[in-house]
Protein backbone atom coordinates (compact mmCIF):
# COMPACT_ATOMS: atom_id res chain seq x y z
CA UNK A 1 0.00 0.00 0.00
CA UNK A 2 1.13 3.54 -0.65
CA UNK A 3 -0.06 7.03 0.22
CA UNK A 4 0.83 10.28 -1.50
CA UNK A 5 1.55 12.89 1.17
CA UNK A 6 1.75 16.65 0.83
CA UNK A 7 5.27 18.05 1.30
CA UNK A 8 4.01 20.27 4.12
CA UNK A 9 3.28 17.18 6.22
CA UNK A 10 7.00 16.43 6.58
CA UNK A 11 6.95 18.36 9.84
CA UNK A 12 4.55 15.89 11.48
CA UNK A 13 5.28 12.37 12.68
CA UNK A 14 2.33 10.88 10.81
CA UNK A 15 4.40 9.86 7.73
CA UNK A 16 6.98 8.05 9.89
CA UNK A 17 4.21 6.23 11.77
CA UNK A 18 2.73 5.18 8.42
CA UNK A 19 6.09 3.78 7.33
CA UNK A 20 6.28 1.81 10.59
CA UNK A 21 2.92 0.27 9.64
CA UNK A 22 4.36 -0.85 6.31
CA UNK A 23 2.86 1.88 4.13
CA UNK A 24 4.99 3.36 1.36
CA UNK A 25 4.97 7.16 1.69
CA UNK A 26 5.51 9.34 -1.40
CA UNK A 27 5.93 13.07 -0.81
CA UNK A 28 4.60 15.51 -3.41
CA UNK A 29 3.44 19.12 -3.44
CA UNK A 30 -0.35 18.80 -3.39
CA UNK A 31 -2.86 21.52 -4.22
CA UNK A 32 -5.80 19.58 -2.76
CA UNK A 33 -5.70 17.47 0.41
CA UNK A 34 -2.84 16.31 2.63
CA UNK A 35 -3.05 12.54 2.05
CA UNK A 36 -4.17 10.92 -1.21
CA UNK A 37 -5.38 7.36 -0.65
CA UNK A 38 -7.00 6.50 -3.99
CA UNK A 39 -8.62 7.97 -7.08
CA UNK A 40 -11.71 8.63 -4.94
CA UNK A 41 -10.40 9.44 -1.46
CA UNK A 42 -8.29 12.35 -0.22
CA UNK A 43 -7.81 13.38 3.40
CA UNK A 44 -7.35 16.83 4.91
CA UNK A 45 -5.59 16.61 8.30
CA UNK A 46 -6.01 19.39 10.83
CA UNK A 47 -5.04 19.78 14.44
CA UNK A 48 -8.00 20.71 16.62
CA UNK A 49 -6.65 24.25 17.04
CA UNK A 50 -6.07 24.69 13.30
CA UNK A 51 -9.57 23.44 12.56
CA UNK A 52 -11.12 25.94 14.95
CA UNK A 53 -9.02 28.76 13.47
CA UNK A 54 -10.01 27.74 9.95
CA UNK A 55 -13.69 27.78 10.96
CA UNK A 56 -13.29 31.33 12.27
CA UNK A 57 -11.53 32.49 9.09
CA UNK A 58 -13.76 30.49 6.74
CA UNK A 59 -10.73 28.77 5.20
CA UNK A 60 -11.96 25.24 5.95
CA UNK A 61 -15.06 25.72 3.82
CA UNK A 62 -13.03 26.65 0.75
CA UNK A 63 -10.69 23.70 1.36
CA UNK A 64 -13.67 21.37 1.72
CA UNK A 65 -15.23 22.67 -1.50
CA UNK A 66 -12.04 22.05 -3.48
CA UNK A 67 -11.62 18.63 -1.87
CA UNK A 68 -15.18 17.65 -2.80
CA UNK A 69 -14.79 18.96 -6.35
CA UNK A 70 -11.71 16.78 -6.84
CA UNK A 71 -12.55 13.56 -4.95
CA UNK A 72 -15.82 11.69 -4.46
CA UNK A 73 -14.86 10.73 -0.89
CA UNK A 74 -13.54 13.90 0.77
CA UNK A 75 -12.35 13.16 4.29
CA UNK A 76 -11.29 15.27 7.26
CA UNK A 77 -9.27 14.15 10.28
CA UNK A 78 -9.30 16.45 13.32
CA UNK A 79 -6.38 15.65 15.59
CA UNK A 80 -5.86 16.60 19.22
CA UNK A 81 -7.89 17.85 22.18
CA UNK A 82 -11.08 19.20 20.66
CA UNK A 83 -12.51 20.47 23.97
CA UNK A 84 -9.72 22.98 24.53
CA UNK A 85 -9.89 24.20 20.94
CA UNK A 86 -13.68 24.62 21.06
CA UNK A 87 -13.38 26.92 24.08
CA UNK A 88 -11.73 29.54 21.84
CA UNK A 89 -14.73 29.74 19.48
CA UNK A 90 -17.12 32.60 20.11
CA UNK A 91 -20.19 30.35 20.00
CA UNK A 92 -18.37 27.29 21.34
CA UNK A 93 -20.00 23.95 20.61
CA UNK A 94 -22.67 25.52 18.43
CA UNK A 95 -20.07 26.89 15.99
CA UNK A 96 -18.05 23.67 16.08
CA UNK A 97 -20.93 21.32 15.33
CA UNK A 98 -22.47 23.82 12.96
CA UNK A 99 -19.27 23.75 10.89
CA UNK A 100 -19.15 19.94 10.91
CA UNK A 101 -22.81 19.76 9.89
CA UNK A 102 -22.22 22.20 7.03
CA UNK A 103 -19.17 20.27 5.79
CA UNK A 104 -21.24 17.09 5.68
CA UNK A 105 -24.44 18.54 4.24
CA UNK A 106 -22.80 20.84 1.68
CA UNK A 107 -19.75 18.82 0.63
CA UNK A 108 -20.28 15.27 2.02
CA UNK A 109 -17.04 15.51 4.00
CA UNK A 110 -16.63 12.52 6.33
CA UNK A 111 -15.02 13.64 9.61
CA UNK A 112 -12.93 11.47 11.94
CA UNK A 113 -11.33 12.37 15.26
CA UNK A 114 -7.87 11.37 16.42
CA UNK A 115 -6.10 11.96 19.72
CA UNK A 116 -2.52 11.85 18.37
CA UNK A 117 -0.32 11.62 15.28
CA UNK A 118 0.09 7.88 15.88
CA UNK A 119 -3.68 7.43 16.00
CA UNK A 120 -4.03 9.48 12.81
CA UNK A 121 -1.60 7.11 11.10
CA UNK A 122 -3.62 4.10 12.29
CA UNK A 123 -6.78 5.67 10.91
CA UNK A 124 -5.12 6.43 7.57
CA UNK A 125 -3.87 2.84 7.46
CA UNK A 126 -7.41 1.51 7.89
CA UNK A 127 -8.73 3.85 5.19
CA UNK A 128 -6.00 3.11 2.65
CA UNK A 129 -6.33 -0.63 3.27
CA UNK A 130 -10.01 -0.41 2.38
CA UNK A 131 -9.33 1.67 -0.74
CA UNK A 132 -6.33 -0.19 -2.14
CA UNK A 133 -6.58 -3.75 -0.81
CA UNK A 134 -10.26 -4.47 -0.31
CA UNK A 135 -11.72 -2.32 -3.11
CA UNK A 136 -8.51 -2.30 -5.20
CA UNK A 137 -8.64 1.31 -6.33
CA UNK A 138 -5.63 2.95 -7.91
CA UNK A 139 -4.07 6.07 -6.45
CA UNK A 140 -4.50 9.29 -8.45
CA UNK A 141 -3.59 12.91 -7.75
CA UNK A 142 -6.37 15.22 -8.83
CA UNK A 143 -5.32 18.83 -9.23
CA UNK A 144 -7.44 21.71 -8.05
CA UNK A 145 -10.22 22.41 -10.55
CA UNK A 146 -9.43 25.11 -13.08
CA UNK A 147 -10.82 28.52 -12.22
CA UNK A 148 -12.97 29.34 -15.23
CA UNK A 149 -14.18 32.90 -14.68
CA UNK A 150 -12.49 36.19 -13.79
CA UNK A 151 -14.65 36.37 -10.65
CA UNK A 152 -13.45 32.94 -9.50
CA UNK A 153 -9.82 33.93 -10.08
CA UNK A 154 -10.29 37.19 -8.17
CA UNK A 155 -11.90 35.39 -5.22
CA UNK A 156 -9.11 32.80 -5.25
CA UNK A 157 -6.43 35.51 -5.06
CA UNK A 158 -8.12 37.42 -2.23
CA UNK A 159 -8.72 34.20 -0.27
CA UNK A 160 -4.97 33.60 -0.36
CA UNK A 161 -4.47 36.68 1.86
CA UNK A 162 -3.83 35.76 5.53
CA UNK A 163 -7.00 35.30 7.56
CA UNK A 164 -9.32 35.79 4.59
CA UNK A 165 -11.93 33.14 3.83
CA UNK A 166 -14.62 32.99 1.12
CA UNK A 167 -17.06 35.36 2.86
CA UNK A 168 -14.51 38.06 3.63
CA UNK A 169 -13.03 37.77 0.13
CA UNK A 170 -16.46 38.40 -1.36
CA UNK A 171 -17.10 41.36 0.97
CA UNK A 172 -13.71 42.91 0.20
CA UNK A 173 -14.21 42.65 -3.55
CA UNK A 174 -17.75 43.99 -3.35
CA UNK A 175 -16.66 46.97 -1.26
CA UNK A 176 -13.49 47.92 -3.16
CA UNK A 177 -14.35 46.61 -6.61
CA UNK A 178 -10.91 45.25 -7.52
CA UNK A 179 -7.86 43.54 -6.05
CA UNK A 180 -5.76 46.64 -6.74
CA UNK A 181 -8.05 48.82 -4.62
CA UNK A 182 -7.97 46.28 -1.79
CA UNK A 183 -4.16 46.25 -1.77
CA UNK A 184 -4.02 50.07 -1.87
CA UNK A 185 -6.61 50.55 0.88
CA UNK A 186 -5.64 51.93 4.29
CA UNK A 187 -6.01 49.85 7.47
CA UNK A 188 -8.98 51.98 8.51
CA UNK A 189 -10.71 51.50 5.15
CA UNK A 190 -10.16 47.75 5.35
CA UNK A 191 -11.43 47.60 8.93
CA UNK A 192 -14.81 48.98 7.80
CA UNK A 193 -15.55 45.72 5.96
CA UNK A 194 -18.00 43.64 8.00
CA UNK A 195 -16.24 40.86 9.91
CA UNK A 196 -12.72 42.12 9.25
CA UNK A 197 -12.01 44.60 12.04
CA UNK A 198 -9.20 47.00 12.87
CA UNK A 199 -6.59 44.41 13.90
CA UNK A 200 -6.95 42.35 10.73
CA UNK A 201 -6.96 45.54 8.65
CA UNK A 202 -3.52 46.47 9.97
CA UNK A 203 -2.29 42.87 9.55
CA UNK A 204 -3.32 42.89 5.89
CA UNK A 205 -1.52 46.17 5.21
CA UNK A 206 1.64 44.82 6.86
CA UNK A 207 1.32 41.75 4.64
CA UNK A 208 0.86 43.86 1.50
CA UNK A 209 3.86 46.05 2.36
CA UNK A 210 6.19 43.27 3.56
CA UNK A 211 9.46 43.06 1.65
CA UNK A 212 10.05 39.84 -0.28
CA UNK A 213 12.96 37.96 1.30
Amino acid sequence: MRIIVDERERGSRVPSHLRALGVRVLFKRLTVGDYILSSDCAVERKTARDFVNSVSSGRIFDQARRLAESYSRPTLIIEGDVRIAISTLRAGLRSFYGALAFLWMAYSVATFFSSSERETAELLYALVKHEQVEVKKRIVIREKPKLETLRERQLFVVQSFPGIGPKLADRLLRRFGSIKRIVNASPIELSLVEGLGRKKGFELVRFFEAKYD
